[in-house]
């Protein structure tokens, strides 16, 4: 609850800052969208905090950095995102796996095609805050959290060029490509954050160009509405329920078990009434 005041606050100190600081960079046409640096600067000044409110002192210096997690609900419904040092991270234009559900699970990122060994660089200036090795998942992979508030997470490498804390530049060479932990192929796994929320990297990047997807002033506009639109599906995920195939299942005695029907259950699971059903598979229901 004291957060989500200390938001509103915000919100309403941030209007005042616009109009009171002719200098400052124009961000939008409207008093609803902020830089994320006006955002960091504010709470790093904060210093009026009760003893009440001492479990909020955080706030001061590390609350809002890039690695934070808010939920969406507690951020603003806009936000401008400075992109003006933009670099692309390869050279690779083959998107080989989009951002949305894969099967039963949800991808959030995309993955590229890149050859074993090509150079991958730092979409923006920032520092590494993690680089290390997951297996079975990520392999070698990095974190960086950039100056302009957003966060990246780049896996797969076949090799690691930085290390953890260390400062970069936009268009540095972070890694070269592999296909360490999870993976089929040589290919870079891209995530984008915005305080631990995940999105569509190609909401920002056009992969065909190798161009970013901002206004004239450099600027990425962050919606909730748009750079977010896939919540729903997120909802729907939750929501869902799954069987895992035993010897006997056929579909039908699935639909009775769980009370609904075969043509709904291939529709879920992308499947024919005919399909093979192979022991361990797992069939949505719901």
């Amino acid at each position: 609850m004291k957060i989500k005041l200390t938001l509103i606050l915000l919100t309403a100190t941030l209007s005042v800052f616009a109009q009171a600081d002719p200098t400052s960079t124009p961000t939008s046409t409207t008093e609803e969208s902020y830089q994320i640096p006006d955002l960091i600067e504010f709470f790093n000044s904060y210093t009026t905090l009760s003893e009440e409110e001492e479990e909020l002192s955080t706030l001061n210096s590390s609350f809002l950095t890039s690695h934070s997690s808010l939920p969406l609900d507690s951020i603003p419904d806009s936000l401008y995102i400075a992109c003006a040092d933009y670099h692309p991270i390869t050279t690779s234009q083959r998107v080989t796996s989009r951002f949305g559900i894969r099967g039963s699970r949800f991808h959030f990122g995309i993955d590229i095609g890149v050859p074993y060994g090509d150079t991958i660089r730092s979409p923006f200036s920032g520092t590494v805050r993690l680089a290390t090795y997951q297996r079975g998942g990520y392999g070698r992979y990095i974190i960086i959290s950039h100056d302009n508030g957003l966060e990246s997470v780049m896996a797969h490498f076949s090799r690691t060029l930085v290390k953890e804390g260390q400062k970069i530049s936009a268009g540095q060479a972070i890694g070269l490509a592999g296909s360490t932990g999870r993976s089929t192929g040589s290919h870079l796994h891209l995530e984008f954050r915005l305080f631990g929320n995940q999105f569509n990297p190609e909401k920002l990047i056009d992969f065909n160009t190798f161009s970013i997807n901002t206004q004239e002033d450099g600027n990425y506009l962050m919606t909730i509405a748009d750079t977010y639109s896939h919540r729903p599906q997120l909802e729907e995920m939750k929501r869902a329920a799954y069987h895992r195939i035993r010897s006997g299942d056929t579909l039908s005695h699935i639909a009775k078990r769980y009370g609904t029907t075969v043509s709904r259950l291939c529709a879920l699971n992308r499947l024919k009434k005919t399909s093979i059903l192979q022991i361990g598979q797992k069939i949505r229901y719901r």
